[in-house]
């Protein structure tokens, strides 16, 4: 579990000349009397890999001396105008200048192994401003800042870069505090800034882009809208494994579907961008990491889940028993899930995946070649639609649990890819696609919420094994497990309807 105190940052940058003066704050919205003035001298060496990986994906790294909050200060996008600042005091048994352990960790996705070391020193004489209301609380600071950032350069010595800015930071204010004050700036003649960050700004043209695809626009060919949602999904799988790593609600879910995404975009488009040999081994890596965080994902739904079910089961005896039973069970369970988790993700195998993902977004933005017609893409959409419907023929014809179960569950798979592969070209037929996104949430929902009954009668039964000797909590379990069982038999008929009603909408997507 994390050490690091987290906050969230909302804050505005705005270029201010060396003549510019602040406007006067008084009379903003909900803001007592006039701002509450000081000074302060700040000093952070910031941290960075020598590609620049981190300020690449926005983030920020620092060691701050100075202030009321110094010590390693991370910082990461979380929104528009929005940063996760997480925060570690210095630690006297580490070199001033090692980064801590739990930061370099936790960047592992970003960095990729790669050393951190200093890549600019800033330090700031800044003027502050802090706008109170009636009982003293801080609203906003306003602050107006003297940069001096020293660069080193290729050879001996460094660059010193000297410049003023100001920022506006929200505290316990509103938003509309935030536009109030925009506004005062804005009719002063004070612009936003189009630099994010100080050590953006100081480093200036050594921040070189990697190659991305272009971004979309009406018009956009099936190989660029492809190339993009490939990009923003490795994006987000990567902004998902710090949420992992820092154990937060929903992020393993969120790697997992962001992996599925491209890998069910590259299963279905992929040998038309690249070499069949290439793409498979990246589906073959992306279905290996799906698979293991699949145990973390499960306990955290399975889970939530079972809980739920017995709060709605008042006819349950001593159901006190039996939730102390699901706690103890799947507690047991995330004990072992997370690490898992954890080790794959620092495994070498995982970074060598990233970096699989990144050679092939580059390599295919620079071939200029392979590329999908809207006609290949229809093709494909209507060969996955067939296949969808085998599968659903199949799973509701069967006449077993078990085959249902296996057969539902591989429809619920093909299913997933057809609408990832729709979502994908989505620009190419919004109308169409949004609508056919829409029916296949229905449709996927179904067949998801089937799927959780089955993996839940599993781990009941796991449990009732374990619980031979122990009564109290079997027949509660054997309850639930009954609810779990008959559930499935609720859903088996909505089944097909709701495919047929994906399939209506999904078919105006390739006419």
């Amino acid at each position: 579990m994390s050490t690091a105190t987290s906050v969230s940052e909302v804050e505005r940058k705005y270029e201010a000349g060396s003549e510019q003066q602040i406007p006067s704050l008084s009379g903003l919205p909900g803001v007592d009397g006039e701002p509450r003035r000081d000074t302060v001298q700040l000093s952070a060496l910031y941290y960075d890999t020598g590609e620049l990986l981190l300020l690449r994906a926005g983030i920020t790294l620092r060691r701050r001396e100075g202030g009321d909050d110094a010590g390693w200060h991370l910082k990461i996008p979380a929104g528009a105008d929005e940063r996760t600042e997480l925060q570690l005091a210095p630690d006297a048994e580490l070199p001033e200048t090692e980064v801590p352990r739990e930061f370099a960790e936790l960047l592992t996705a970003v960095t990729r192994g790669a050393a951190l070391n200093p890549v600019a020193l800033i330090s700031t004489d800044r003027e502050r401003q802090r706008l109170v209301d009636a009982a003293g609380t801080t609203l906003a600071e306003v602050v107006s800042d003297v940069v001096i950032a020293a660069v080193p350069e290729t050879g001996t010595g460094s660059d010193e870069r000297v410049w003023r800015e100001i920022e506006v930071e929200l505290a316990a204010g509103d938003r509309n505090l935030f536009d109030a004050i925009d506004s005062r700036l804005t009719d002063a003649g004070i612009a936003r800034s189009d630099a994010p960050s100080k050590l953006r700004r100081a480093l200036g043209d050594a921040v070189t882009g990697t190659p991305r695809p272009a971004r979309r626009k009406k018009g956009s060919t099936p190989r660029t809208l492809l190339l993009e949602y490939l990009a923003t999904q490795k994006d987000s799988l990567v902004t998902a494994d710090l949420g992992v790593r820092r154990d937060l609600e929903e992020s393993v879910h969120d790697l997992r579907v962001s992996a599925r995404r491209i890998r069910s975009v590259l299963q279905v488009y992929g040998s038309s961008l690249r070499d069949q040999e290439t793409v498979d081994e990246l589906i073959v890596e992306l279905r290996w990491v799906g698979q293991a965080l699949g145990s973390a994902r499960d306990t955290e739904v399975q889970w939530s889940r079972l809980v739920d079910r017995l709060g709605g089961a008042e006819e349950i005896p001593d159901r006190e028993v039996v939730r102390a039973r699901l706690d103890e069970y799947f507690s047991g369970l995330a004990a072992t899930a997370r690490p898992a988790a954890l080790a794959a993700l620092n495994s070498q195998r995982y970074l060598d995946l990233l970096a699989g993902l990144d050679t092939f977004l580059v390599a295919v933005e620079a071939s200029g070649g392979g590329e999908p017609s809207k006609k290949a893409v229809a093709k494909s959409l209507r060969t996955l639609s067939k296949s969808v419907r085998k599968r659903v023929r199949k799973a509701t014809a069967a006449t077993t649990r078990g085959e249902r179960d296996e057969l539902t569950h591989r429809a619920r798979k093909r299913a997933k890819r057809m609408r990832y592969a729709i979502e994908a070209t989505r620009s190419l037929a919004p109308k169409a696609s949004g609508r056919a996104q829409t029916k296949f949430k229905g449709f996927q929902d179904v067949l998801g919420e089937y799927q959780d009954a089955v993996v839940a009668r599993d781990h009941i039964l796991a449990m009732v094994a374990e619980d031979q000797h122990s009564a109290e909590s079997s027949l509660g379990l054997g309850m639930l497990l009954q609810r779990e069982l008959d559930r499935g038999d609720t859903l088996t008929p909505l089944v097909k309807p709701e495919w047929k009603t994906a399939r209506k909408a999904a078919r105006k997507v390739w006419k």
